[in-house]
């Protein structure tokens, strides 16, 4: 039997997941995908939130909703990937060898690459909207803003994997 691992369940990992379970034989292939984290954040729904088009509830959901049946969840950190035995080890101590691997471990923002952005205005003038706490922080200033200027700039894409 061959090993699927899938490091990461955010919306690429589970989309894998999903379309790589309905095409691989399930006597054939054991699928297993590995995420930090229990609760799922759908990143494309974070553009909508601050403007009141997504509730949280519909953004953020259990990670294991999204997983298939036949797959393996494990919420574990990723430590080290060991690419010339073919595995992975976590956190945990627990680790996962595969035939095949797929790396959907998301990325992060980096505002402190930026300088000013941190400052004293940070969630309050200054906004990210590519993580929760700065979409949350966005809608609650847009709540109460009476409108005026709004300037959107993007930096650069989010990088640096996890």
């Amino acid at each position: 039997m061959k090993n699927l691992l899938i490091l990461g369940a955010g919306t690429v990992g589970t989309m894998m997941a999903n379309h790589l379970r309905r095409k691989l034989s399930r006597k054939d292939w054991k699928m297993t995908i590995v995420d930090r984290s229990d609760l799922h954040l759908y990143q494309p729904g974070l553009l909508f939130f601050p403007f009141g088009r997504y509730s949280e509830s519909q953004i953020l959901r259990p990670t294991a909703s999204f997983i298939p049946k036949g797959m393996e969840f494990v919420r574990d950190e990723i430590e080290k990937i060991v690419p010339d035995e073919n595995r992975v080890a976590c956190k945990s101590e627990k680790s996962f060898d595969y035939d095949f691997m797929i790396l959907a471990t998301g990325c992060r923002t980096t505002p402190e690459e930026t300088e000013g952005m941190l400052g004293s205005r940070w969630r309050k003038d200054i906004f990210d909207f590519y993580t929760l706490d700065g979409a949350r922080a966005l809608r609650d200033k847009l709540k109460d803003w009476p409108g005026g200027k709004l300037v959107v700039h993007v930096n650069e894409m989010p990088s640096n994997l996890d």
